[in-house]
């Protein structure tokens, strides 16, 4: 049984017998964990109970399935999302669910989620507000993705291409390049991530390529089904 409320958000929430929630959460402290809100979907909570709401929740249960006993609005406030920044949050939880194993702590990971909401309606473009976050959650779920170094111990240099090796890093391009280029990423869109700035769209873009292939590799090419709300 918890016993101090802790800040909370839900990523995803589905209908359980009759009345009740079944949802996935990500707390601070805890990570992520499924949790049963039962009368959830019709009591004093409902409205409570939806992704991208801050929350601070209390629970009890020894099982991997816990029961919400407590629920309440946390004094943090973010703005509401509707259309781009919504499909992009939602992309950010089905990352989440897909990439972070349950029941482990990732507090830095959960700091970076919330200000990824907020930038979603910010001025920072909502592309690269992506692709930083894709960067953390890679580097919290044991995947890093190391952008300034090559697989030789050599800087990246601006001025020259790179082969990214699946699952590895990069390494330098050949100069005789394959018929398939689509590994092959400029030097200064792999600085551009490491110093978490970019206003390049064309780099920017080669990010997304790039972020892309590798979570791809991570999740074994299964589909992620927010991508599809792009359209």
């Amino acid at each position: 049984m918890s016993i101090l409320l802790r800040r909370a958000f839900v990523l995803h929430r589905r209908p359980f017998k009759n009345t009740s929630l079944l949802l996935e959460l990500f707390v601070e402290g805890e990570g992520r964990f499924p949790a049963v809100s039962r009368g959830g979907a019709k009591g004093s909570t409902a409205g409570l109970l939806q992704p991208f709401t801050p929350l601070r929740l209390g629970w009890g249960g020894r099982g991997e399935v816990k029961s919400l006993h407590e629920v309440e609005p946390d004094d943090y406030q973010l703005d509401r999302l509707v259309g781009k920044p919504l499909f992009c949050g939602l992309y950010l939880n089905e990352l989440l669910m897909r990439l972070v194993p349950r029941s482990e702590p990732h507090d830095q990971l959960f700091g970076d989620y919330i200000r990824t909401l907020s930038s979603l309606v910010g001025e920072i473009p909502l592309d690269w507000s992506l692709r930083l976050f894709e960067m953390r959650l890679l580097q919290a779920a044991g995947y890093e993705l190391v952008t300034d170094v090559t697989l030789e111990n050599e800087p990246v240099e601006p001025g020259r291409n790179y082969l990214y090796q699946k699952g590895r890093g990069f390494s330098e391009s050949p100069v005789e390049l394959s018929a398939d280029t689509s590994n092959i990423i400029s030097g200064r869109t792999l600085i551009a991530l490491h110093n978490k700035t970019c206003d390049d769209i064309q780099l920017r873009q080669e990010a997304k390529q790039l972020l892309r292939r590798v979570i791809d590799y991570h999740l074994d090419y299964k589909t992620l089904k927010s991508r599809e709300l792009f359209g």
